[in-house]
This record gives structure tokens, C-alpha cells and sequence, in this order.
């Protein structure tokens, strides 16, 4: 029985071996969230506004999902000012959702692209 349970932990040890270590899910995330905005503002230009919200949308919630995994209290300036411009993403896709303005999407597409490079930049250096 024990060499079962024993069989079984491993296994379950040997899974979570294969998770993605979570640089490779926040560039996951970055890369998610750069090309929903840049959808967006395509479905924007092409008078497609329900699609360009359904985009919005997801770019809310990976913005969101990415505050969530900054470490404010020991990030230092750089979490800050990461969740500073998460808050400007996700007030630029509200704007859309809520009020059907789209003039913040741009600037929120420019963030979102600087960070992905920004990241790439870095796991490129320290890889």
C-alpha cells in the first residue's frame, strides 16, 4: 500500500515538475494581454465594437491577473510602477467596456508592448 501512495506522490511531484516555471507564465500573460489590446483597437478600426469589447474584456482580466502576481511589498519601484501601468491598462479597457471610448486603448497597447520587451529584454539576460 505504501509503495502505491509512494508511486502516486512521486508522480504528482513529477507533474508539477513540467509546470511552466512562472517567468515563462508571466511572458505568457504579456504576450496574451499585448495581442488582445492590439486586437481591439483592430476591431475599433473595423467598426467592430462588440468584438473589440470581448477583447477589452480579456485584457482586463490578464491585466488584473497580472497585478496579482507583482510583490508590492518587497518589488520595490519597479512593482510599483508595473501596477501603475496594469491600473492604466484595465482603466483604458473600462473605458471601452463601460463607456464605448477608445481613445486610451492606444496608449494602454504602447504599455503593454513596452513591458513585453521589457520582459523579454530581461529573461533574455538572464538566461
Amino acid at each position: 500500500n505504501m509503495s502505491k501512495l509512494n508511486k502516486y506522490i512521486n508522480s504528482q511531484l513529477s507533474q508539477k515538475k513540467e509546470l511552466a516555471d512562472p517567468s515563462e507564465i508571466i511572458h505568457e500573460l504579456l504576450t496574451h494581454l499585448n495581442k488582445n489590446l492590439s486586437d481591439a483597437i483592430k476591431s475599433i478600426d473595423k467598426g467592430k465594437i462588440n468584438d473589440a469589447k470581448e477583447k477589452a474584456r480579456k485584457a482586463e482580466s490578464i491585466a488584473h491577473a497580472l497585478q496579482n502576481c507583482l510583490n508590492i511589498k518587497d518589488g520595490g519601484e519597479i512593482a510599483e510602477n508595473l501596477n501603475y501601468l496594469y491600473r492604466h491598462i484595465r482603466f483604458a479597457a473600462k473605458n471601452l467596456l463601460e463607456k464605448e471610448k477608445s481613445e486610451l486603448l492606444t496608449s494602454a497597447h504602447f504599455v503593454s508592448n513596452e513591458i513585453l520587451e521589457g520582459w523579454k529584454g530581461l529573461n533574455s539576460s538572464v538566461a
